[in-house]
């Protein structure tokens, strides 16, 4: 007996599975047919009533919207763009409604001037609510960038227009990502993602689409992790931390973000005035929406993290400084901090002792650490340096 080759999925998210168990009767054909047809059009019905979006896929929109056949499962019509002359419009995506628990995410790459970037604000079909998902996407910088974000449960529970406003010609992707949560164990010294999109694990702090907020200081059982920078720095001059220590750590770990730096390029490193290695920051999947192509050449837009092991006696108790060698223009610096070993998990890690005066910072000044995660910042100085000779 040939089995039919029926699916499980009709658009709007209807089973058909029910079809085939309810019309087949031992070799009557003709009659199976005819109750397929009945099947097909009640199933039409309860997917008109039902129009929900199915979980685990996703769709790519490229800008400027060439393509009229864009469809998904999570889409009621196909993505329009609307620009004028001089860029400014909007671009617009009609979203269905989630199951519960499901969530919607949703990855920008677009082109920074270092003014305000895209918008986004969404637009309820049933409620009429409009929502402003964030008034600004950018972080500040010039070049491409890459942000992601997940949709608030209520407004991914109800079906509405989706809008992008601001500069359409800065616009690159969109990429919508309907997704079900999945049960992953995570060890109890680790920070628990969010989400993971191009093989990159990610934070829920990361994935608000407002700017980022440095997170506070926290053991991580014997090791203390703790931010050395608050903001975006520009990497087109040396960047140089001041870190006063009370005693001298053991092994450290030194971390940092980057983007606009091309792959395959570091980033050269001076700890108190020698050169301790480099960071090579990490080559995202090639699943990971973040890749443009320009011509023959593909670029990343995004941060991507690096780190470097520091030895024992890089760092000294009182004053040091860590320097990131510019690597030329149009790289930018964030996210950098320091993890530190405990050598006894009774015994708090060394503590920053905050300075009696700092110079004047040319950035925005940024926290440093404490031996607990609680109390208010120190400050770090980041100031433009040039390395020792």
């Amino acid at each position: 007996m040939r089995q039919l080759p029926f699916s499980r999925r009709s658009r709007g998210s209807c089973e058909l599975v029910c079809i085939v168990a309810a019309c087949y009767r031992g070799r009557m054909f003709f009659p199976l047919r005819l109750r397929l047809r009945r099947g097909l059009a009640l199933a039409g019905l309860a997917c008109a009533a039902v129009a929900t979006a199915w979980a685990d896929e996703f769709v790519s929109i490229d800008f400027p919207i060439r393509k009229k056949d864009i469809a998904a499962e999570g889409l009621s019509a196909p993505p329009r763009q609307v620009a004028a002359p001089n860029g400014d419009g909007y671009a617009e995506v009609l979203l269905r409604p989630v199951r519960k628990d499901d969530r919607i995410f949703l990855t920008f790459v677009f082109e920074e001037d270092g003014g305000k970037g895209p918008s986004v604000f969404w637009s309820g079909d049933t409620s009429g609510k409009q929502v402003t998902l964030t008034d600004n996407l950018a972080e500040g910088v010039a070049g491409l960038n890459r942000r992601t974000f997940a949709l608030p449960d209520e407004v991914a529970r109800e079906a509405g227009h989706l809008y992008i406003m601001g500069r359409q010609d800065r616009l690159l992707r969109l990429r919508i990502d309907w997704l079900q949560a999945s049960q992953t164990f995570v060890a109890t010294d680790q920070e628990r993602p969010q989400l993971i999109l191009g093989g990159t694990p990610q934070l829920d702090r990361d994935l608000t689409g407002q700017a980022k907020m440095t997170p506070p200081d926290a053991w991580f059982g014997p090791v203390l992790d703790a931010a050395l920078q608050d903001g975006v720095a520009d990497l087109s001059e040396n960047i140089e931390l001041v870190v006063p220590l009370k005693v001298a750590p053991g092994p450290t770990r030194l971390r940092a973000k980057f983007l606009g730096l091309p792959l395959g390029r570091s980033v050269r490193v001076w700890v108190n005035g020698r050169v301790v290695g480099r960071i090579q920051p990490n080559v995202p999947s090639l699943t990971d929406p973040g890749y443009v192509r320009r011509g023959k050449r593909v670029t990343y837009a995004g941060w991507r993290e690096g780190a470097l092991t520091l030895d024992a006696d890089a760092l000294q108790q009182g004053e040091n400084t860590i320097l990131f060698e510019s690597p030329g223009k149009g790289a930018y610096l964030s996210g950098t901090a320091l993890e530190i070993v405990s050598p006894d998990t009774d015994v708090d890690a060394p503590a920053l002792e905050t300075p009696d005066a700092a110079p004047a910072p040319s950035a925005s000044p940024a926290p440093a650490f404490s031996p607990t995660p609680t109390p208010g910042p120190t400050p770090v100085v980041i100031v433009p340096a040039v390395p020792a000779p």
